[in-house]
């Protein structure tokens, strides 16, 4: 009785460790698949067309033809790309990659030009504000984006003036009775 438990007990172990190696098996041809995609993406251009099937709608493959497109600067279609991957995909780590590739792509418009580091487009420098501040929102722990943000914060940055706050030149002189200057630290 005890021999014939023992057999069952490995063979019950054996038949999961087979099922657990079918499904990484089925998951590495898969990513292996989804790779393939990626680089003939990115060296054709697009994937080959008689590919078809679900490897090529995968967002990972989409991703990485928004940022061929984008360096390649063919600008919107990356940002049709991008603007589909971030609001129809479901995984957080696309989303957050999507929009920081989109605010990179319009850092980059904003910021070419003759004299490096000079702004071109006002505009677009706060169209990159904006979606690294919807990464950190996504991704608080996301220093490349906090890099990138302070950068475009440093090319324009924001003035947040109310007319409720006093200037801070009228702050600091603060006039006390009966107090001379030299006792004040």
């Amino acid at each position: 009785m005890r021999r014939a438990s023992i057999h069952i007990a490995f063979g019950t172990l054996a038949f999961c460790l087979a099922g657990i190696a079918i499904y990484d098996g089925a998951t590495l041809r898969y990513e292996r698949s989804v790779a393939h995609a990626v680089v003939t993406s990115s060296t054709v251009g697009k994937a080959k067309p008689e590919a078809g099937g679900i490897v090529d709608d995968a967002a990972e493959v989409r991703l990485a033809r928004a940022v061929f497109l984008s360096k390649t600067g063919d600008y919107a279609g990356a940002q049709r790309l991008y603007d589909g991957l971030i609001t129809a995909d479901t995984n957080k780590a696309i989303q957050t990659a999507a929009l920081f590739d989109l605010g990179n792509m319009y850092l980059r418009q904003a910021t070419r030009g003759d004299p490096p580091g000079s702004i071109q487009s006002l505009p677009m420098l706060e169209q990159a504000k904006e979606r690294y501040r919807s990464v950190l929102r996504l991704a608080p722990d996301d220093w490349d984006a906090r890099y990138n943000l302070e950068r475009a914060l440093r090319l324009a940055p924001e003035m947040h003036m109310d007319s409720n706050e006093p200037d801070i030149q009228k702050q600091t002189q603060v006039k006390v009775r009966g107090a001379q200057s030299e006792d004040l630290p």
